[in-house]
């Protein structure tokens, strides 16, 4: 499947062409530069070059957060910081998009060898894009590719879909596959997805010195912390439409393949196969009122025989009052649900019946459970979670955000130290600010300078063995160029 996959890719690199952010500073002819407007439609027949780069330095502290089976995971305290190099040509039929990224950390505590400068530059994201095929119905993005974010695709609200590295955090999210979007018409498309994963980076220079038995590679697909050799491919179809202007919906199927692998002690690990069917509809009931409900089930077996199942179900809904002023305020209310297993059928020889994130382990709504390590890093399964959600948008670039709830396990597994099945009360307050722009005279979307504060605390409840507050920090500056 991989090399099917990279073969394919391989074979459009053929073409006079390389790309991301699509952000076109300068239109380059066979005689002269000749300059570009921003946002002018570039001539199918002339090429268009581009380049930039970005910086992030974050700094993030974990605290006494609860592990399986009663520990206490060690303080974490941390600098990031990942510079990132993107260069793209492009005209209206195509894009060549190259990423170059390199994440270090700084360990303050504890005193940590690991992911030290200047650990290893790699390609985050190549791929091609060939646009209006047969007549403008159907475009091609094949390559290093991005499912969440600026540079991708967002598929919902990143419940199925979003990460396809979830072990190096969010150093990079990429995913190598091809994306075939056939557009029925202007409200109507549906996306083909054929998506392949590795546990390591082929295209890297330098070495990452990982955590054992990792020595020399930064984990990328790994469950549990030290995990090998868990390869995951997969794909679907993504059906999106508009078809109803207040009521859009999506539909999609999905299939994964985790194959055997082996964890930290050498203990094998199954593999599984996994089908989730699924769909997601976001009306808008009123001018103030809009609502979100996101279904799916699972069905699936493991390669020693047993059967797996799972099922997700989410239900919001959001007032955005009509306000004279620059204020914007939103208010929130929703219900998340994912089934669980009382014997930890992930990693058991017995059937399943917990929820499978997909390629979904990543933050969602919460650091805090990315961290945990219940079930796996960022594994999000046997969840029951009402919540309510406030914030708002201030000026431009000024946003308050915040959430409180309790979180309960669908299914009492006394797997975190505990006898009952509330994990706790999770609190969230977060702040986004911009703090220059036009820096060396550059557009406002490439010499940007801006940030966020975000806090997060869980009062454990009694699933878990400690009574100590867990609590994540962080602060981060990002500058475009």
């Amino acid at each position: 499947m991989k090399k099917l996959l990279w073969l394919g890719f391989c074979a459009g690199l053929t073409l006079p062409v390389c790309a991301e952010e699509a952000k076109p500073a300068a239109a380059v002819d066979a005689a002269k530069p000749v300059a570009v407007v921003e946002g002018e439609k570039p001539s199918a027949k002339q090429l268009n070059w581009n380049g930039g780069a970005d910086l992030r330095i974050r700094q993030e502290v974990l605290g006494n957060m609860q592990q399986r089976g009663g520990a206490e995971q060690v303080t974490q305290n941390y600098i990031r910081f990942r510079p990132r190099v993107w260069g793209e040509v492009k005209n209206e039929d195509f894009k060549l998009y190259m990423r170059v990224t390199d994440e270090m950390r700084d360990y303050i505590t504890p005193d940590s060898p690991n992911y030290r400068w200047p650990d290893e530059a790699f390609i985050d994201n190549l791929y091609l894009d060939l646009n209006n095929l047969f007549d403008g119905l159907v475009d091609i993005r094949a390559g290093r590719q991005d499912f969440f974010g600026a540079n991708g695709p967002v598929y919902g609200s990143g419940r199925v879909i979003a990460d396809g590295t979830p072990a190096d955090g969010s150093r990079t999210v990429y995913m190598d596959a091809i994306k075939t979007t056939v557009k029925f018409d202007e409200k109507n498309a549906l996306d083909v997805l054929a998506i392949y994963n590795s546990p390591d980076n082929q295209f890297n220079v330098g070495d990452s010195d990982g955590i054992p038995p990792l020595a020399d590679e930064r984990p990328l697909t790994s469950i549990a912390p030290g995990s090998t050799d868990l390869t995951e491919w997969g794909g679907g179809l993504y059906f999106r439409s508009k078809e109803f202007a207040e009521v859009p919906f999506e539909l999609y199927y999905l299939y994964k393949r985790e194959t055997k692998c082996t964890s930290a002690k050498g203990a094998p690990l199954d593999g599984r196969n996994t089908h989730t069917l699924g769909s997601r509809v976001v009306p808008k009931l009123t001018e103030t009122l809009s609502a979100e409900f996101e279904g799916a089930v699972q069905s699936g077996e493991k390669d020693s025989g047993p059967t797996t199942s799972g099922y997700m179900g989410y239900a919001g809904l959001t007032y955005k009052p009509a306000v004279d002023n620059s204020a914007k305020p939103y208010f929130t209310g929703s219900l998340y649900y994912l089934s669980g297993d009382k014997n930890n059928g992930r990693n058991g020889s017995g059937s399943d019946t917990g929820w499978d994130p997909l390629w979904s382990r990543w933050p969602q709504f919460s650091e805090l459970y990315a961290y945990n390590s219940i079930y796996g890093l960022g594994y999000w399964s046997n969840l029951v979670y009402p919540s309510v959600a406030a914030g708002v948008d201030i000026a431009p670039g000024h946003k308050v955000s915040s959430s409180l709830g309790p979180m309960y396990t669908a299914v009492q597994d006394d797997l975190g130290g505990g006898d009952g099945s509330l994990r706790g009360w999770l609190g969230m307050v977060r702040y986004d600010f911009p703090l220059f722009k036009n820096i060396f005279g550059l557009n406002s979307k490439r010499g940007e300078l801006y940030g966020h504060v975000t806090a997060e605390v869980l009062e454990p409840g009694d699933y878990y063995a400690g009574n100590e507050m867990i609590y994540f920090l962080r602060w981060e500056i990002n500058a475009r160029f």
